[in-house]
């Protein structure tokens, strides 16, 4: 080394001997890396990248960064270009996001897709000619047995996700439904569908489905309830209001009384009270019509109609029409039974004008067998006489196989043929005397039958009822007590009530 003195004697370093020492020390520098802090959030989805330099002005490659990353673990996801970026600016004081991962996609939650409307906000019905009907407010959903209530769509899938160390963040599966099962319900093989067991209604909620083959109306039929069509059974805890209507599938049950109405069943219809149909209320039964008492109204059952009182209606029977009250009145109007009517009173003391008859096919065919017939009297008289002429036959038959016996073998051929000519004979007048036999027997079985179609009137049958049995009619010109009419094949024919005609 080199050095020089000043004027004090102190050694000088020569210029050349400080560039030496600045290139030693820029080697130094050089040689010094870097140093690199990284910054990996919770959930190790973001890895975010810090550089402080060795020395002023230090040059960082992406290969650096990317170098530094893989040896923290950190392979997935690199920001390429925003790290190239970062190291050409040199903005070092700030940090930046050097890794994101793939957030996972979670599968969808699976759904349940309704086949009837499930909302409880009624609202009228609009007609086919745009207006709309107040009284129809489709309260009750009706559904017939294997019909699909509601079906399941399954969770959607989901994708894996991956974080900035390379592992595999798994996606969060959707919820998977339960089916609102419940009374009368079957869950499909899939299990993916609900379906109705039944014929009926449907109850719902959001946690059970129910099918119910009886559809309550708590209250009154009336505008807040709207009609009540049902494709089951019915049963209305209070009154069914004048215009309004209630059909049913199976049958109907009134707690209440009916006013001018339309009662519609393919079962029974069953009033607690009465009804007053203010001449235009109808109920129409497949069964049964059961009720208290019954005014200015129609009534049309396909098999019984029972009551206290019947007055001023128009009534129709398949079966009977059996009133068995206190009173057990007809008073009034129009009634037609099938088979027969048994009351208490017909008519009123005030000689109210009261229609009764008796109408069938059943009873028409015995009519007309009963006037086919000879009376029961003259076929008995044909059978006295059948019967003398084969036992003179019997006789002379006797007489005829002993002679051919006799005479033995001689002649034998002719012989035989007249006697079996007498047996056929013989057995010719047997079988009329069974065939006249049969035809009496048939007549008092229909005689006999005849009398089951008939009116009843266990206490008094009024003047001015008039009564029609078949093609028979008879008008009530003097009270009748205790008396009952059917008819015969010449007419009506009356008789007093015995036990057995009451019910």
């Amino acid at each position: 080394m080199s050095t020089e003195s000043d004027f004090n004697g102190r050694e000088v370093i020569t210029e050349r001997e400080n560039e030496e020492s600045q290139l030693e020390e820029n080697q130094v520098k050089e040689e010094q890396p870097p140093q690199f802090d990284v910054r990996v959030s919770t959930d190790n989805m973001a890895a975010y990248l810090k550089i402080k330099q060795a020395y002023s002005g230090q040059k960082v490659s992406y290969d650096d960064v990317s170098a530094f990353l893989t040896q923290q673990g950190i392979t997935y996801g690199i920001c390429e270009e925003q790290i190239r970026l970062f190291c050409e600016e040199g903005k070092f004081y700030s940090e930046m996001l050097c890794a994101k991962g793939t957030y996972p996609v979670d599968g969808t939650d699976g759904s349940i897709d309704y086949f009837f409307n499930t909302s409880t906000d009624y609202k009228p019905k609009e007609r086919e000619d745009g207006t709309i009907d107040f009284r129809d407010l489709d309260i009750v959903k009706n559904v017939k047995k294997d019909t699909v209530l509601c079906t399941i769509t399954p969770p959607g899938d989901g994708m894996d996700g991956t974080d900035v160390f390379s592992h595999v963040v798994p996606f969060v599966g959707g919820r998977f439904p339960v089916l609102p099962t419940g009374n009368n319900t079957i869950v499909s093989e899939d299990g993916l569908s609900l379906i109705s067991g039944v014929n009926g209604c449907i109850e719902y909620s959001k946690s059970a489905i129910n099918i119910s083959e009886v559809f309550y109306v708590r209250g009154d039929v009336d505008s807040a309830s709207g009609n009540v069509n049902a494709i089951g059974s019915v049963v209305v805890m209070g009154d069914v209001r004048e215009g309004f209507s209630v059909k049913a599938g199976k049958d109907i049950s009134i707690r209440g009384m009916v006013e001018g109405a339309l009662i519609e069943a393919q079962g029974t219809i069953s009033i607690s009270n009465g009804m007053n149909g203010m001449g235009r209320g109808t109920l129409k039964a497949g069964g049964n019509i059961v009720g208290k008492y019954f005014e200015n109204a129609i009534l049309i059952s396909e098999n019984d109609i029972y009551a206290d009182i019947l007055m001023n209606c128009k009534a129709t029977a398949q079966g009977s029409i059996i009133l068995k009250g206190r009173r057990g009145s007809l008073i009034g109007g129009s009634y037609q039974a099938g088979q027969k009517m048994i009351v208490k009173n017909i008519g009123a003391p005030s000689y109210t004008t009261t229609q009764v008859s008796i109408q069938s096919r059943q009873l028409n065919d015995k009519l007309v067998i009963g006037k086919e017939e000879d009376s029961v009297e003259q076929l008995e008289q044909k059978r006295l006489q059948a019967q003398h002429e084969f036992e003179e036959f019997q006789s002379k038959y006797l007489e005829l196989t002993a002679q051919a016996s006799l005479r033995g073998r001689s002649d034998s051929g002719r012989e035989n043929l007249i006697v079996k000519a007498a047996l056929m004979r013989k057995v010719q007048l047997g079988e009329a005397i069974k065939a006249i036999d049969a035809k009496i027997q048939k007549l008092k079985e229909t005689k006999n039958e005849l009398s089951d179609y008939k009116i009843v009137g266990s206490s008094i049958i009024y003047i001015g009822t008039k009564m029609t049995i078949g093609p028979f009619i008879m008008n009530i010109n003097n009270d009748y007590s205790n008396t009952k009419f059917y008819a015969g094949p010449e007419g009506i024919v009356s008789a007093p009530v015995l036990l057995s005609d009451l019910p």
